[in-house]
C-alpha cells in the first residue's frame, strides 16, 4: 500500500486478461504506485532507486492511524525463519565450508528439501559454485516449485562462494548447513559418492552402445570400467559421468547414468536362447530392486539425528536417524528395494551397525534407522510393517 513503484513480474507466463484483472486489484491498494510491467525482474536500476517517492501526507491518506502509536502491534508467527548459509560470510558467523559443490549432490539436497519440506518453505533461493563449471548456478523455488540453471559466468578474480537461503517454518540451521558440508566436491565426499555406485574400476559390465532400433533392437558391447566419477571437457556444466568404460574393440564409452537401462554386469544382459537385447535388460532390471548401500554418518549428525544419504549413484536419497551408539564416521548398510511403496531396511556395516525401515514414493525415498533386528526374520517383518506404515 506504501509502494512507490510496482513490479509485475512473470508477465510472459499470464495472458493479457489476466494482467488487466491483476493491475486493476493493485490499483484497488495503491493508486498513486506506477506499475511496470517485467519479466524475470528485468528493471532498470534508476527506475526503482534514487526516486525519492515517500510522501508523508500520501501515507496517512492511505492509512489514517500510521503515526497513532496506541495502534495494535503487527502478529509475527514465530515459528516462521529464515536461514542463510553463506560461504562468504565472516569466519565466526560462517556454519557452511568453503569449496564448490558438487552438482549432483547439491541438486538432490535442493530436491530433497523440495519434496519432504516442500509445503513449509515458502521460499529458496541460491547462487551455487560448481566444480567443473565457470558459470554461476542459479535457482529459485516457491514450495514445491523450482526453477533454476547455469547464467551468469564467474568474473576474473571474483570469489567463488556460493550462497543459499532458506525462508519457512520449522528450519533447521545445523542440518542445512551439515548437508551443504555433505555436498561439497571435496575428495571424501566424492569417495562416499563413488563407494555407491554398483561397479567400481576392473569390473566387467556390458554397456548400451545405441538406442532402440526396430529391426535390431539394443546394442550392447561388453567392457571393462577404467573411471568412475569421469568428467571430460566436452560434458555439460557440473556434469560428472558415473563411469568410464572402455570396450572389447578398444574404444571407450562415457556412461552418464548408473542405471540398468544403460549398465550392467558382464553376461547379464540376454541369454543362451538368444533373448532380445530389451527382454535382457528387462530380466537384469529385477534383482537391482533391491541393493544393499553402505552409507556414512557425516560429521556433525550425531545419535538421535538425521541426515540425507545419497544412494544409488545419486539418484536415491534415505533420511535416516543415526541409531544409538552411532555418530560421526560410523557405516551403516542399507538394504533398499526401489519399488513404489517398498520397504527398506538397514543393518550392520564393518564399522557401525543399525536397522532401518523405509518406503520409497513419488515425494522421495526415505529412511528411519532402529535396532538391528535379532534375526533376518525379525528384519524382514521390521521391513514389512514399515511398508504398511508409510503406506497408510
Amino acid at each position: 500500500a506504501f509502494a512507490d513503484r510496482l513490479l509485475l513480474n512473470k508477465t510472459d507466463l499470464v495472458t493479457e486478461a489476466d494482467l488487466a484483472r491483476i493491475e486493476a486489484r493493485l490499483r484497488g491498494i495503491n493508486a498513486f504506485a506506477p506499475i511496470r510491467r517485467c519479466s524475470r525482474g528485468d528493471v532498470s536500476v534508476d527506475s526503482v532507486l534514487n526516486i525519492h517517492g515517500f510522501d508523508l501526507q500520501r501515507a496517512l491518506q492511505t492509512n489514517p492511524q500510521l503515526l497513532n502509536p496506541e495502534n495494535a502491534p503487527t502478529q509475527h508467527d514465530k515459528t516462521v525463519t529464515s536461514v542463510s548459509l553463506d560461504q562468504g560470510a565472516p569466519r565466526h558467523m560462517r556454519t557452511v565450508q568453503k569449496g564448490d559443490l558438487d552438482f549432483e549432490l547439491a541438486t538432490d539436497f535442493l530436491e530433497y528439501i523440495a519434496e519432504s519440506q516442500g509445503e513449509d518453505i515458502y521460499r529458496m533461493k541460491g547462487v551455487l559454485a560448481v566444480a567443473h563449471s565457470q558459470q554461476k548456478y542459479i535457482y529459485h523455488a516457491v514450495h514445491m516449485t523450482f526453477s533454476g540453471g547455469f547464467e551468469e559466468a564467474w568474473q576474473p578474480g571474483e570469489p567463488r562462494e556460493s550462497k543459499m537461503v532458506f525462508i519457512g517454518k520449522g528450519l533447521d540451521e545445523q542440518f542445512l548447513a551439515s548437508t551443504f558440508n555433505n555436498c561439497l566436491a571435496t575428495p571424501e565426499n566424492l569417495t562416499r559418492k563413488a563407494s555407491t555406485l554398483r561397479f567400481k574400476p576392473g569390473d566387467a559390465v556390458e554397456c548400451r552402445t545405441t538406442g532402440f532400433d526396430a529391426e535390431e533392437g539394443e546394442r550392447w558391447a561388453a567392457g571393462t570400467v577404467v573411471e568412475v566419477l569421469h568428467r571430460a571437457d566436452d560434458m555439460a556444466p557440473g556434469e560428472v559421468a558415473p563411469y568410464r568404460v572402455r570396450l572389447e574393440d578398444g574404444s571407450e564409452l562415457t556412461v552418464l547414468t548408473d542405471e540398468g537401462s544403460e549398465i550392467v554386469g558382464a553376461n547379464s544382459h540376454g541369454d543362451e536362447d538368444g533373448e532380445e537385447a530389451g527382454e535382457g535388460c528387462e530380466a537384469q532390471a529385477a534383482p537391482q530392486q533391491q541393493q544393499q548401500f553402505r552409507v556414512q554418518v557425516p560429521d556433525g549428525v550425531h545419535a538421535g539425528q538425521a541426515f540425507p544419504a545419497t544412494v544409488g549413484g545419486g539418484h536415491l536419497i534415505f533420511q535416516i536417524t543415526v541409531p544409538p551408539g552411532h555418530g560421526p564416521g560410523s557405516w551403516l548398510t542399507v538394504t533398499a528395494p526401489v519399488e513404489a511403496t517398498g520397504g527398506a531396511r538397514a543393518g550392520g556395516g564393518a564399522e557401525g551397525s543399525g536397522a532401518a525401515a523405509a518406503g520409497n514414493s513419488a515425494e522421495g525415498t526415505h529412511a528411519r534407522t532402529t535396532h538391528q533386528a535379532a534375526s533376518e526374520g525379525e528384519a524382514d517383518h521390521e521391513a514389512d510393517e514399515a511398508s504398511k506404515r508409510h503406506k497408510a
